[in-house]
């Protein structure tokens, strides 16, 4: 059998999608895969991932329009037909849509080809922005009139699968959360040895896309009130605050910028920290109901975690012991969570963090997956 991946990004960082494909031809539940993305003129258009598995990147005729509403329109026809095209020559029996925004193609392609659809909800898009928009107003419109063309579907936390069976009236999806596979501790001094970071000074880590709406003016502002530098802060990615991060990282002594790393040994250096953060802003549903991977990536490294005070991410901290969930979002909150967390025994949460992190890995996951897969082929015939 044949399985096609679609994607409405340029596939630099898609961990989700890589494990997942991997696992399926591990498995032999498929003989070939093609992921289908947006291109770029810095990407190779043809890729083979692994033996079985290929990726594939549009290139747009069209991207050098401007960014407004019509001519966004324009590029997205031309990327539906184009990836439209692809489908129709590799003639795929299950396709994946792995965004709202690829799912009209899949609905498409399953009324002319008798495939099957999946419906992989990385989050809740429809619910990204609290309030009402034009932006959001046409993603629920669309989602609620296509929702019931897929055959399986896939939700990345408990909340969301919660909340599809109960906006849409539909089979709860199944929750394949965005953990790590699993691996053994080992502990490394990368920070310490290229950042200059004294061994008596703890390290709080924020790993990711250093973007809005992820905490970091907010832990920016804390450690720039601090007094003293026995606990320092370590920026690791890229995005569009980065030069706001190494602008205080050059006039704070107890703030750092380290620059992004391959995804094969991000979790060498999040091993290299003591403590990780993720205050994801709680702006919007999404958020509230989210459970990023970096939440996974520290626990995986025993790592304990200071986090948002969200509901799932949370009640999985609060339940299983592995950290504090922050309800003051100041950095006067901040700063006194720090203060409590290390007073209390990290022994105990980084055993906690590691087993917990070991019970959610992908290998688990990839079992859940491969049998909703197994018994959805088998209900289709």
């Amino acid at each position: 059998m044949r399985n096609a991946h679609l994607n409405i990004n340029e596939f630099t960082n898609a961990s989700r999608v890589l494990k997942q494909v991997n696992s399926l031809i591990r498995a032999r539940t498929f003989e070939t895969i093609i992921i289908i993305a947006l291109g770029s003129p810095s990407l190779k258009k043809h890729e083979i991932i692994t033996p079985g598995i290929e990726l594939y990147r549009i290139q747009l005729l069209t991207r050098s329009l401007p960014k407004n509403l019509i001519f966004q329109a324009i590029k997205y026809i031309e990327f539906f037909i184009r990836a439209t095209w692809l489908l129709a020559k590799f003639k795929p029996q299950v396709v994946n849509a792995h965004a709202l925004g690829v799912l009209p193609i899949a609905c498409f392609y399953k009324l002319f080809s008798n495939s099957r659809l999946i419906y992989d909800a990385h989050e809740l898009e429809t619910e990204q922005t609290g309030g009402k928009s034009l932006r959001k107003s046409l993603s629920k419109w669309l989602e609620k009139r296509l929702i019931n063309c897929h055959d399986l579907m896939f939700a990345v936390s408990e909340s969301i699968a919660d909340w599809y069976a109960n906006e849409y009236k539909i089979a709860r999806p199944s929750v394949i959360l965005n953990a790590p596979h699993k691996r053994e501790i080992k502990i490394n001094n990368h920070f310490r040895e290229q950042l200059g970071i004294r061994n008596n000074q703890t390290i709080l880590l924020y790993q990711g896309g250093l973007a809005p709406g992820r905490g970091i003016h907010l832990i920016l502002d804390a450690f720039k009130a601090r007094s003293d530098d026995k606990v320092v802060a370590v920026f690791m990615g890229y995005g569009p605050l980065e030069e706001h991060i190494k602008k205080a990282a050059l006039q704070q002594q107890n703030i750092f910028f380290h620059p992004a790393v391959k995804p094969q040994v991000v979790l060498e250096y999040t091993a290299s920290a003591d403590i990780g953060i993720n205050l994801i802003e709680n702006t919007c549903l999404n958020h509230e109901y989210c459970m990023p991977n970096k939440l996974f990536e520290y626990i995986m490294t025993g790592l304990p975690v200071l986090t948002s005070n969200t509901k799932d991410m949370s009640y999985f901290v609060s339940k299983n012991q592995i950290g504090t969930a922050i309800c003051d979002l100041s950095a006067t909150g901040v700063n006194k969570a720090i203060g409590d967390f290390l007073i209390r025994d990290l022994t105990i949460m980084k055993a906690n963090a590691y087993r917990v992190a070991c019970e959610h890995a992908w290998e688990v996951q990839e079992k859940k997956m491969l049998a909703a897969y197994q018994d959805m082929l088998e209900a289709n015939g």
